[in-house]
């Protein structure tokens, strides 16, 4: 693949914010949270053709339709969506983020965050870019990166399954309290991590999102306990803790740190429901 310029990828300037702001949350610097949220805020609002293309390239990149004929018709879909474009409004939106992210947080750290699926998202927007004459491609090329995004697009779509713990976890709670602040989830967001921070940046009803976010909270409490049935009293103090600090959580304020706290949350159920917790 060609050398690619993720500063204007558009997909990748919005995970590079997400992970951003997931970052400061877990070393609790609520300043550049915040700064990182306002500027995800601002420039994928919807309207702007910021969003417009990011949208368009997070369908050819995170979208499974599950049939090659499908994906033939979405890639061209995507086509002539992309020709619609205002091609100088959106030249002029990346530049003032770009030169926002570079002024607050300098040229390198934010472009340096992890982003699973690089690859897919590199081909999808040299794709766009090509399809509105930007970007000179070889045929060679072009028919290498829609490969790349057709075999995204055919990919079975994901059916949500139950998925049943593993009952051989003694010594959960122990390693769940060792473990706390520690786990570096940021550079490999789960898509449940994603969809919080999202709707934390996005949303405008905070009492439904603090709603949403006590229920998860019950959720991982049953899970908990759980897990810890049939341990050593040790073990069930340690998991009753563990519970009660939970619970506390559907006390507090939606901000930056009660989603800090509800990341490490998900993280944890993701944990005990995949057997990861020994």
């Amino acid at each position: 693949m060609t050398r690619h310029n993720k500063k204007r990828n558009s997909g990748l300037l919005y995970e590079f914010l997400l992970r951003s702001i997931s970052r400061a949350l877990v070393e609790q610097d609520d300043s550049r949270a915040q700064k990182a949220k306002a500027l995800l805020t601002r420039y994928f609002s919807s309207g702007n053709e910021l969003h417009k293309e990011y949208r368009l390239i997070n369908a050819l990149v995170n979208v499974s339709v599950g049939d090659p004929q499908l994906s033939q018709a979405v890639l061209e879909e995507a086509r002539r969506a992309a020709i619609k474009f205002d091609s100088d409004s959106l030249k002029k939106e990346k530049s003032e983020l770009i030169r926002e992210i570079n002024h607050f947080f300098g040229p390198d750290i934010v472009y340096n965050e992890s982003v699973e699926n690089y690859k897919e998202y590199a081909s999808a927007a040299s794709l766009i870019k090509y399809w509105r004459d930007e970007k000179s491609l070889d045929i060679a090329t072009v028919t290498k990166y829609e490969k790349v995004i057709l075999e995204r697009l055919s990919l079975p779509v994901q059916q949500k399954e139950e998925i049943k713990p593993d009952n051989n976890v003694d010594n959960l709670v122990v390693k769940v309290a060792r473990q706390k602040l520690e786990k570096k989830y940021e550079t490999s967001l789960s898509t449940k991590q994603k969809e919080i921070l999202s709707e934390y940046a996005f949303g405008n009803n905070i009492d439904k999102f603090h709603k949403k976010m006590s229920n998860l909270c019950d959720e991982v409490c049953v899970i908990l306990e759980k897990y810890a049935t049939g341990t050593n009293n040790k073990m069930q103090e340690k998991a009753k803790s563990a519970t009660e600090k939970i619970l506390e959580m559907k006390t507090r304020e939606v901000d930056d740190v009660f989603v800090s706290r509800i990341m490490e949350v998900v993280s944890l159920k993701d944990e005990m429901l995949s057997g990861e917790i020994k």
